[in-house]
């Protein structure tokens, strides 16, 4: 055994050795050693193999535990009396090393004197628990200076190299986050300590938000990267969505960092009554049965050599499987060497009640041929396209070219690098004539390729791209800043120790257009909140010298002051939401945090409507936004500009829109709040016929709503409803138009 194997004996607190599937002790630490004084257990003998455990009624327990523990099972616990020493317990853990293909077992050994006390294993798991979560604090507090920073450096306008280092340290600070996160999930899990929430989860941004972070990678190796929600799938369940991300999260990256070329492909559909399966299926190297047995076992990589390519702690797909069972399904890989493999995660998800406007369908009318590398993917295009309303036909190559298809565009996956490429589209071009419309989709980056053709797109593909592409909108410059909407303004109190944090936090809060004001303590943060000033919504940090966050607010609530609290938090601790909200605090927020999660978390609070503190928990990654062209139909917008012959009149138009929003907001809610429903019914017919002839048609939906239950004498509750929705769907609108006005002024 090398020098890694005593390092980590050494590590054990207790004596500690490892075993092999005789039982014989290889490595022993000095504990081990030391614990022979007080009657001798084990008897190593210099570097070689040693009988374990002469004379210990638990030896032939040991030895069997030891044959036939498989990766994934619980540690085995043997407890027996020896003469010398009393009670003693024996652990036996599975461990895989790099040594060829033996089995090694750490076992490690307590000796009780007396009747054992089954409460201890208890104590030492929780003690386990808030060591593990304090280490995450520790970590997690620079990491989150870290990543404010750099999300501040991705708002700025850069050279496009520069850029792309910022964007490195990005994933990396991330990916150092999730490792964290991922262990300490992992002990809560062992110890039976981590609870799942149950709220709404919107499928598509769910699944489209595990993409983009895998976008560069899958470019440079040229994979296509796929998700579809099948026809039968509801757009919302309810579960926890920080769960799902992380299930989906591991399997995704694992399937992108093993797969070398061709697909991995995300689908999501209905199996049965109740029991949806989201499958993830790569054209990767494949297993054999040896490898798929043990997949699931926490440290453990199928390729284990000391040469192996890819590197990781083999925690995510260990962690996936627990949080799955956790969650009251299975998970299960088909798996062929040479042919890739398929993870399917089944789950009872049950579909979410929730009202929405009706389904914008930007591609209705529209014959799409698609062309793919597999079944797989060609199943996964057609469902994206068919959600937008497109009628897409499956085909191959040769169809398109010896035939004439009844489409009137052809869609299809290709390489811009690959020196054939630009034949396929000089083919494909022809075959649809001068009225057809060609797209391809490249799964490497098409600025370094050579297909110089208009009408590329880039791989990974979310819906809002593939629908502006269709459309022929502008889907953004590379290179741009990465932009958060501004708020509507509002003051915000920081109470927040570490300097650092303090400082980066503020500029966030500045950059969305809200004053900020911070403090270093918690009774500098009561003291402001109690006095003169008004703030929308205080930031809390928990721990603070003196006075800490929890101290604070019940000050704050203690002298009567409502005001919105969110905690501030960095530690992982069970129960640390559920304190917060007992000490009276609205909300919950977990640090590291990035710049749209912190926009997510203050916007509801300087909108005017505050959540209850029960549904205020902000702690996970917000979904993301719903794509411009499902807030507002931007083909309207193109058909007033063909129509009118006059782009200019169409941008001040939506210009005039945007700036009377906040008066028609005004007037809905001051005509709400007075009780006077023919006010209320005129401000929406007349918001309700503006937002229509611009495309807001969630916008429009929602005002008409509101105008029929004021002529029908509505309830103050339902109306009160109703104006939450248009609420809702105007930050919606002014999101798409303001991407549309950009756009605009980027083309001249």
């Amino acid at each position: 055994m090398g020098f890694a194997a005593r390092t980590l004996v050494e590590a054990v607190l207790g004596p500690a050795a490892i075993v092999d599937p005789e039982g014989r002790v290889l490595v022993a630490n000095t504990r081990w050693r030391e614990s022979e004084q007080d009657g001798p257990l084990h008897a190593p003998e210099g570097a070689g193999l040693t009988p374990s455990i002469p004379g210990c009624a638990a030896h032939a327990g040991m030895i069997n535990a030891v044959r036939t523990l498989t990766p994934g099972t619980p540690p085995v616990v043997l407890r027996c009396k020896c003469a010398a020493s009393g009670q003693q317990t024996v652990r036996i853990s599975h461990l895989e090393t790099d040594c060829g293909d033996h089995r090694r077992l750490v076992t490690t050994e307590q000796r009780v004197v007396g009747p054992v006390d089954t409460n201890a294993d208890d104590a030492a798991a929780r003690a386990k628990s808030q060591f593990l979560a304090l280490l995450g604090h520790e970590i997690r507090t620079p990491v989150t200076a870290v990543v404010g920073m750099v999300d501040l450096l991705r708002a700025l306008p850069l050279q496009q190299d520069v850029r792309e280092v910022v964007d490195g340290v990005h994933r990396s600070t991330h990916a150092l986050k999730h490792l964290t996160d991922d262990l300490l999930d992992l002990a809560r899990l062992e110890t039976g300590r981590l609870n799942l929430e149950r709220r709404p989860v919107a499928l598509r941004p769910l699944l489209e938000g595990i993409l983009e972070p895998l976008q560069q990678q899958a470019r440079s190796k040229g994979i296509l990267l796929l998700a579809a929600l099948g026809p039968d799938m509801p757009t919302t369940v309810l579960g926890d969505p920080d769960r799902l991300r992380q299930v989906l999260t591991s399997v995704v990256g694992n399937a992108v960092k093993f797969t070398e070329h061709g697909e991995v492909i995300i689908t999501a559909a209905r199996e049965g009554d109740g029991t949806y399966v989201l499958a993830v299926s790569d054209t990767g190297p494949g297993m054999d049965d040896q490898d798929r047995a043990r997949v699931f076992a926490p440290f453990v990589q199928a390729d284990s050599s000391a040469a192996r390519r890819h590197e990781g702690a083999g925690l995510g797909l260990a962690l996936a499987a627990r949080l799955v069972h956790r969650m009251g399904g299975d998970i299960d890989v088909t798996s062929e060497l040479g042919k890739g493999s398929e993870f399917r995660i089944r789950l009872p998800l049950e579909p979410a009640h929730v009202r929405k406007a009706d389904p914008a369908r930007p591609l209705a009318g529209r014959r799409i041929a698609v062309i793919a590398p597999g079944p797989r993917s060609v199943q996964a295009l057609c469902w994206l396209l068919e959600t937008a309303g497109a009628q897409a036909t499956p085909t191959v190559l040769a169809d398109v070219v010896v035939r004439k298809l009844d489409v009137d565009t052809v869609l299809w996956v290709d390489d811009s690098h690959d020196p054939e490429a630009n034949r396929r589209v000089d083919t494909i071009i022809e075959a649809v004539g001068p009225t057809g419309r060609a797209l391809m989709i490249s799964t490497t980056d098409p600025r370094t390729g050579i297909v110089r053709k208009p009408g590329v797109l880039t791989a990974p593909l979310v819906l809002k791209r593939l629908v502006a592409a269709l459309n022929l909108e502008r889907t953004g410059v590379r290179g741009a800043p990465i932009t958060v909407p501004k708020l509507a303004g509002g003051r915000v109190l920081l109470a927040e120790d570490n300097d650092i944090n303090r400082n980066v936090f503020r500029r966030m809060i500045e950059l969305l257009g809200v004053e900020c004001e911070a403090v270093a303590d918690g009774a500098a943060a009561a003291e402001a909140v109690l006095g003169d000033k008004p703030y929308n919504v205080v930031l809390m940090d928990l721990q603070m010298p003196g006075t800490d966050g929890l101290e604070a607010t019940r000050i704050i609530r203690a002298a009567g002051n409502t005001t919105p609290i969110l905690a501030l938090t960095a530690t992982a601790l069970h129960g640390d939401k559920e304190r917060c909200l007992a000490a009276g605090m609205t909300g919950h927020l977990s640090k590291p945090i990035t710049l749209p999660e912190l926009r997510a978390a203050l916007q509801p609070y300087l909108s005017g409507e505050a959540p209850a503190a029960e549904e205020a928990d902000t702690e996970a990654e917000p979904e993301p936004a719903e794509a411009p062209a499902v807030c507002v139909d931007l083909g309207k917008l193109r058909d007033l500009e063909e129509q009118l012959d006059d782009r200019s009149l169409v941008v001040t138009t939506v210009n005039t829109f945007l700036s009377q929003l906040d008066e028609r907001r005004s007037a809905l809610s001051d005509a709400l709040r007075r009780r006077d429903r023919n006010a209320l019914r005129a401000t929406a017919h007349t918001l309700k016929s503006s937002s229509a002839l611009l495309g807001a048609d969630p916008l429009a939906s929602a005002c008409a709503r509101v105008e029929q239950l004021a002529i029908a004498e509505a309830g103050e509750q339902e109306l009160a409803t109703e104006v939450a929705e248009v609420e809702r769907a105007v930050a919606g609108a002014v999101l798409a138009m303001n991407s549309y006005l950009a756009d605009a002024s980027r083309a001249g």
